[in-house]
């Protein structure tokens, strides 16, 4: 009787178990079988091998010969927690050895290397140490090598003296060195896997002598070189797999002349050239992926005369001029992946007879044009990628209702709504993520959630749910609430009362006569020039003015983040500030960032400040208790705390009744800086009166629901009188870095 056995791999191997009827076991090997169970820690089913008389059949993963010598073990995901004994040696009838999947662990003995009939060895899939023994080249009958997925390490030149091999997969292991020369000597070989080690070097053109070969694997290695002109004369080769290495020139143009190629994944290397028109004459390739390499001109309009191609990826390389309408003959297209090109042109529409087609990726080229009449007759579509192009007109309504990724920002789409029947299953990462100064004024499609489903709006269409951010700023979502919201320019600030519009945010001549620009509390009023007058010289006095609505110093593309992408600011205004006695007179001003709004009534000094806040004072007032450098002095305050984080003694008198000019940069990179620069003149002076490292995210401790802040001023004046004003003011976020 015949058994036949799958050998587990990557690509199966067919292992012929030979077996006889009614044949009792040697009893020499049932002592050796008895050996074996106990050095394998008597795993589950090696009870049978303990039965005296026993017929072979009745053993557990066991086949013999007629004589009843054991010729074959064939155990899988058993748990031998153990190395294959040096014992092994006594079945000197073994011709075929498979133990996947067994939990061994240790090196190949050397006694292994006695059982010279053997044809089949697996070890796939355990934990096998050290190198190739030189010993292996004894196996002379060997046909079958599966080490793959183990722990070996070390070069493979013993293999090369193993003439009979048919089937040899080394993958996932750390084998290391180059790949030998007389690899080329393996002239039976249909199948050579080596992926997923650390090889280096050249690829050997001595390859191209294994005629017979079906299979080559070398992928995810650390390979140099350019591919070598002598593979085009395996005439029998299916599949060529050269991916994730360091490969470089040009794509040969002899592989076009290999007749059964029907993989070729060259993706992740360093080609360069173009794509050679040969291909075309591939009539059997199913997989071209040539991704991710710095391949340049033209897409060969020939690929389309590919009948059986199903995969199609040149994403990420440096390829020009426009879509070939010849692609569309590829009926059997199911994914095509262009991104990352230099494209032009508009998508053909003959496109649309790709009705196979579930995977289109377009995104960073300079494709143009509408989309939505190509995507009609593509009913298969399941992930869209059209990030980053100058397409326009209505929104591309993908036919499919299993869609699973739709990614078109960065567009010019006018109009349109694309709903989803099952809304759980679309992948929102990129709408999710994304900030795009780019784009046109609220051209951005973002997701909406309900109990019957969702759907992609762009703003146009849906109107006053849709914030138009006023001409003067760019859509982006945000992910807690899942909805469209405005990043605005600079010198505009969001304007809640008003569907989230951007308005001027800068310097205004008249604060009076529009309220929803500024807050007053305490003491502060409004004079008809429009500046601020926060103590208007009686004692004891506390006012405040803040800015109307709050701003937004983070933005949260993804709401996991702890503090979302913390935004630079620049805050100018010019004040005044009279004489104050220094055993009575005031505080000084303050310029602060903070969370609440201080209540009417309440106090609008430091005990109004909540410890989400971050303030910046211009103090005429010695405090020994707070730590005050002198009595004329600039300081940076956190938490709503007296005690400055850091100061630095001002540069000019700050309570002469003169106009004095602040400019207040923070610079978000490397943890948070605050620089403050201070003038009697107009013009921002080269060298800031202080530096002070500090971060907003652990001042303010924003998260994705709570990112806005008010920006305002508060003065006190004491048992002595003091007048406090604000001239002007303007505060503009998302600034560079001073200097930039």
């Amino acid at each position: 009787m015949e058994l036949h056995v799958l050998l587990l791999g990557s690509i199966a191997c067919l292992v012929a178990l030979r077996g006889v009827a009614s044949v009792r076991v040697h009893a020499a090997d049932v002592r050796s079988l008895l050996v074996l169970a106990s050095e394998w820690n008597n795993f589950q089913g090696s009870e049978t091998w303990g039965l005296r008389y026993a017929d072979c059949k009745a053993l557990d993963g066991i086949a013999c010969d007629r004589d009843g010598f054991v010729t074959d073990i064939f155990l899988q995901m058993k748990s031998f927690n153990a190395p294959i004994p040096d014992m092994i040696s006594q079945f000197q009838h073994l011709t075929q050895l498979a133990l996947p999947f067994c939990h061994l662990k240790g090196s190949i003995p050397d006694g292994l290397f006695n059982l010279t009939s053997l044809v089949a060895l697996s070890l796939l899939g355990n934990s096998v140490t050290g190198t190739i023994p030189v010993g292996i080249s004894r196996l002379v009958n060997l046909q079958i090598l599966a080490l793959h997925v183990n722990q070996l390490s070390g070069p493979i030149d013993p293999l090369c003296n193993l003439p009979q091999l048919r089937y040899l997969n080394l993958n996932q292991n750390a084998f290391n060195g180059s790949l030998p020369n007389d690899l080329g000597t393996l002239t039976n070989l249909f199948t050579l896997h080596v992926e997923e080690n650390s090889f280096s070097g050249s690829i050997p053109s001595s390859l191209g002598n294994i005629t017979l070969l079906v299979d080559l694997v070398l992928s995810y290695n650390q390979l140099t070189g350019t591919i070598p002109d002598s593979l085009s004369r395996l005439n029998s080769l299916t599949l060529l797999k050269l991916a994730k290495n360091q490969l470089t020139g040009p794509i040969p143009d002899s592989l076009g002349t290999v007749p059964s190629l029907s993989l070729l994944l060259l993706q992740y290397n360093l080609l360069s050239g173009t794509i050679p028109a040969s291909l075309a004459s591939l009539h059997k390739l199913k997989y071209l992926l040539l991704s991710v390499n710095h391949l340049s001109g033209s897409i060969p309009a020939g690929l389309g005369d590919l009948p059986l191609l199903h995969y199609m990826w040149l994403s990420f390389n440096q390829m020009s001029g426009s879509i070939p309408t010849a692609i569309a003959k590829l009926t059997n297209l199911h994914s095509l992946d262009l991104s990352g090109n230099h494209l032009h042109g508009i998508i053909p529409s003959t496109l649309q007879n790709l009705s196979k087609l579930q995977f289109l990726g377009l995104s960073f080229n300079q494709l143009q044009g509408p989309v939505e009449p190509v995507m009609r007759g593509m009913a298969n579509i399941t992930y869209l990628y059209l990030t980053s192009n100058q397409f326009s007109g209505r929104l591309p309504s993908p036919p499919s209702a299993g869609i699973k990724s739709y990614k078109v920002e960065g567009n010019f789409f006018s109009h349109g709504q694309v709903n989803f029947s099952n809304c759980s299953a679309v992948t929102w990462t990129t709408l999710d993520n994304c900030l795009s100064p780019y784009l046109g004024i609220c051209g951005l499609v973002y997701p909406q959630r309900s109990a019957g489903g969702c759907a992609a709006f762009c703003g146009v269409e849906v109107g006053a749910t849709s914030p138009v951010c006023g001409g003067h700023g760019s859509c982006f979502v945000n992910a807690f609430t899942g909805s469209a919201e405005c990043a605005c320019d600079p010198n505009y600030m969001l304007n809640s009362s008003n569907g989230n519009a951007c308005v001027p945010g800068a310097a205004r001549t008249s604060l009076a006569s529009d309220s929803a620009y500024v807050s007053l509390r305490g003491s502060a009023s409004v004079l008809s020039n429009g500046s601020i007058l926060l103590t208007n010289g009686a004692a004891n006095q506390q006012g405040a003015a803040f800015g109307s609505p709050a701003v937004r110093l983070f933005y949260f593309p993804d709401k996991r983040s702890r503090c979302g992408t913390e935004l630079g600011f620049l805050a100018a205004f010019s004040f005044a500030m009279s004489p104050g006695g220094q055993g009575g007179g005031g505080r000084g001003l303050r310029l602060w960032w903070q969370q609440l709004l201080p209540k009417k009534g309440a106090s609008v000094g430091l005990g109004g400040v909540g410890r989400r806040s971050v303030g910046v004072e211009f103090d005429s007032v010695l405090s020994v208790k707070h730590s005050d450098p002198n009595d004329n002095h600039v300081g940076v305050n956190v938490g709503g705390s007296p005690v400055s984080l850091a100061s630095a003694t001002a540069p000019l008198i700050l309570n002469d009744a003169q106009t004095k000019h602040a400019w207040i940069h923070y610079d978000p990179t490397s943890g948070g800086t605050l620089r403050v620069f201070l003038s009697s003149d107009p013009v921002q002076p080269p060298t800031p009166t202080l530096t002070a490292s500090v971060s907003l995210c652990s001042a303010l401790k924003p998260t994705a629901s709570d990112s806005l802040f008010l920006f305002g001023f508060v003065a006190l004046s004491s048992t002595a009188p003091q007048k406090h004003a604000i001239l002007s003011w303007d505060f503009t976020t998302g600034v560079p870095p001073v200097g930039q």
